[in-house]
């Protein structure tokens, strides 16, 4: 069109900056603002809304409300295209909410960008007085102050709004079972799936992600292979995510078979479908598959995350491969740059402990930069019990206890069987006497476990 000498005029250049915000190319956008600049056409109240719509888009705020502050006139898209700028990343709310109370005429556009701005920044009490305040709702602004609840982790008030509802949307059946999912709640977002279910709402490739993590956590095969067969029989698309959610579904419930035919399946396997496959197979003992599959990993070029080492070091430990264990253990720091966290600690710790060199464990505890945590003691302490360590045994197990809530309380004993079996191992070694819980010094120790007739660890 310029080409040939046509000159664009106030009807063209919005259509032209929208095409660029679509596409959120903020280069060709710039070169546009530009030519709008050139041809004065930065005073028509369209074409600047289209610049502070394109700017809000490709997340450059600064430009955006330097756009906005230009004007000399203003209209209610204006304010609602700035307000929809701060919205998307949740920026400079209080300024968004001082531009809001001050604009004359607000919509619905207008309320909901409050609270999707609100939400986005995790002031989820502030989307609530916003959309308490709302003359009139939309399902926009139910489903976006559900989705804050669920994303923020409070699935009480979700779920009382959620019963408010007079309808709801797959996105909002999706955000609950999600929610619940996330928060550990497997249960209830199955209980929310079959509700679902019996209203007539067919879920997409997102919802059934959920639903698949959500009986990852109950680790029940039966669940898993009724799951497996109702994702085909309803024809839903079998993505990357679907299909990696089952890897790691079918991995937890202790189908590895399932979970490798599974993970073959994916047609472009990436870093979290490489990890499923990889911790799935290394914690039920196939440490030597698991590698394999991690070196299959590494000739894609494919570049592995925290998780994988995770998965990589605990296979190493299930198949007694200590020294390769020290070498991807080095290479995760060197080579790519992560840094070691209290799950790779464990993992290394029992991966030692395994091999019975605990000394070498103790002083990996006892360096640990985050300090010794449960985790890595409680493996250090199954690997003195098996190695009949008693010396170590009552000195990982003095900071152990020191770390965890009264040993004599039920509501320990029920939280502590949950957390994690290696400090479970701890629980059911102190109940049998293996050491008098911390408080005396180390000969009353001794003497404690003379006086109940208990033996050291065989």
């Amino acid at each position: 069109m310029v080409r040939v000498g046509i000159r664009p005029d106030n009807y063209t250049y919005p259509f032209v900056l929208n095409s660029c915000a679509a596409r959120c190319d903020v280069c060709a956008g710039v070169e546009v603002h530009g030519r709008v600049v050139k041809t004065g056409f930065g005073v028509c109240v369209p074409v600047s809304n289209a610049l502070i719509d394109l700017y809000g888009k490709c997340g450059e705020l600064g430009d955006a409300r330097k756009v906005f502050d230009e004007m000399p006139e203003r209209d209610v898209v204006s304010y609602n295209a700035v307000l929809g700028a701060h919205a998307r990343g949740g920026a400079g709310m209080e300024i968004a909410a001082g531009l809001f109370e001050g604009m004359q005429g607000r919509n619905a556009i207008s309320w909901n960008a409050m609270i999707v701005g609100y939400v986005n920044s995790g002031d989820v009490v502030s989307a609530r007085d916003v959309f308490d305040r709302m003359p009139e709702r939309d399902g926009v602004s139910w489903t976006t102050m559900l989705v804050g609840y669920t994303k923020n982790g409070f699935m009480d008030r979700a779920r009382g709004l959620f019963e408010e509802m007079r309808e709801r949307s797959l996105i909002c059946w999706t955000a609950m079972i999600s929610g619940y999912s996330q928060s550990g709640r497997a249960s209830e977002a199955l209980s929310v799936f079959w509700r679902m279910e019996k209203s007539g709402v067919k879920p997409d490739e997102f919802t059934m992600t959920a639903v698949i993590s959500a009986l990852a956590q109950l680790g029940r095969a039966d669940l898993a292979d009724w799951i497996g067969l109702y994702v085909e029989r309803e024809g839903i698309e079998q993505n990357e995510q679907v299909l990696t959610a089952l890897v790691d579904m079918h991995a937890k419930c202790g189908n590895v078979e399932e979970a490798c035919r599974v993970f073959e399946k994916i047609p472009r396997k990436d870093v979290f479908s490489y990890s499923a496959i990889i911790t799935g197979l290394a914690s039920h003992g196939h440490g030597i598959k698991a590698l394999e599959i991690f070196l299959r990993m590494l000739a894609e070029n494919i570049k592995p995350d925290h998780i994988t080492f995770v998965g990589v070091l605990t296979a190493c430990g299930h198949a007694g491969l200590v020294e390769d264990g020290m070498t991807y253990w080095e290479s995760m720091v060197k080579d790519y740059d992560i840094q070691p966290r209290a799950g790779h600690y464990a993992c290394v710790v029992d991966m030692l402990g395994r091999a019975g060199k605990l000394n070498e464990a103790h002083s990996l505890v006892q360096g640990m930069p985050m300090g010794p945590q449960p985790g890595a003691l409680g493996a250090l302490l199954a690997a003195c019990r098996t190695y009949g360590n008693v010396e170590i045994a009552e000195s990982v197990a003095e900071k152990l206890f020191r770390m965890l809530p009264d040993i004599n309380t039920v509501a320990w004993k029920s939280s502590l069987l949950e957390q994690n079996p290696a400090i479970t191992l701890c629980f059911v070694l102190c109940c049998r006497g293996m050491y008098i819980p911390i408080g005396s010094n180390s000969g009353n120790k001794r003497q404690g476990r003379k006086r109940n007739n208990v033996e050291p660890m065989p």
